[in-house]
């Protein structure tokens, strides 16, 4: 009789998770860009399993972290951050453009800045990084980034557009779904941000009215800015009554 613990029978079940602990990685990165902690659980579990990924194989090439992957059509920046051994980097850009990357040590990663043409549409583009380390040895790796032209579009409510100076107001606010920060403001008040709400099913936070603020109509500012940094607005208008 062999004891379960001993019972080779599944021992491959191990291997099986891990392989598809890996694949759900590759895709959450595919979608949202590269992240040093994901890769580093990716080769921690192949070469325990030993199998092959993008970031293991047989002749390992010095990973490569490109950032942003959302960015801005006209002037945009990408930073690359790669092994130390690597001396040059050059990025090959979808539109045909080849640039040599400058490394900036203060902040240990290569950086350019390159100019998309106006005419790109926003999506998906693919640039190949070129790299060089300190041995010669040459590298490439391809990398996608996202450009991103539109600003977040806002749909903000309030709870109550009456209120008393020193109470609390609820606001929930509709925001794209790549809309990385949302900030209400208004005259007098600490700024609040507000986050997503499972329960809500949309962005919510409390906004105080300043206790002394004399009654009248006030303005409440609610600033969105998605992840390439696009910026939009929305206003409410609210009524301070008198205490």
């Amino acid at each position: 009789m062999s004891l379960p613990e001993f019972a080779d029978t599944h021992e491959h079940l191990p291997r099986l998770w891990a392989r598809a602990r890996v694949d759900a990685l590759l895709r959450e990165m595919d979608a949202n860009g590269e992240r040093e902690d994901y890769i580093a659980e990716i080769i921690r579990l192949s070469e325990k399993y030993k199998f092959v990924t993008p970031y293991t194989a047989f002749i390992a090439a010095p990973r490569a972290l490109l950032r942003p992957r959302l960015i801005q059509p006209g002037d945009p920046i990408l930073r690359v951050k790669t092994d130390a051994s690597i001396t040059s980097v050059f990025a090959v850009l979808p539109f045909g453009e080849t640039l040599p990357l400058k490394f900036l040590p203060a902040e240990g990663v290569w950086e350019v800045r390159f100019f998309a043409p106006v005419w790109m549409p926003d999506g998906t583009y693919r640039c190949r990084l070129l790299l060089t380390d300190k041995n010669g040895n040459g590298y490439q790796e391809e990398k996608t980034f996202v450009i991103d032209s539109h600003a977040p579009k806002l749909t903000a409510k309030v709870e109550s557009r009456s209120v008393k100076a020193g109470e609390e107001m609820l606001l929930r606010v509709d925001a794209d779904s790549d809309t990385a920060r949302l900030v209400a403001r208004m005259y007098g008040a600490q700024p609040v941000q507000l986050f997503w709400s499972d329960k809500e099913q949309t962005n919510v936070g409390k906004l105080r009215v300043p206790p002394g603020l004399d009654a009248g109509r006030y303005t409440v500012t609610i600033s969105a800015e998605d992840f390439a940094h696009n910026q939009s607005s929305a206003e409410v208008q609210i009524e301070v009554l008198p205490r």
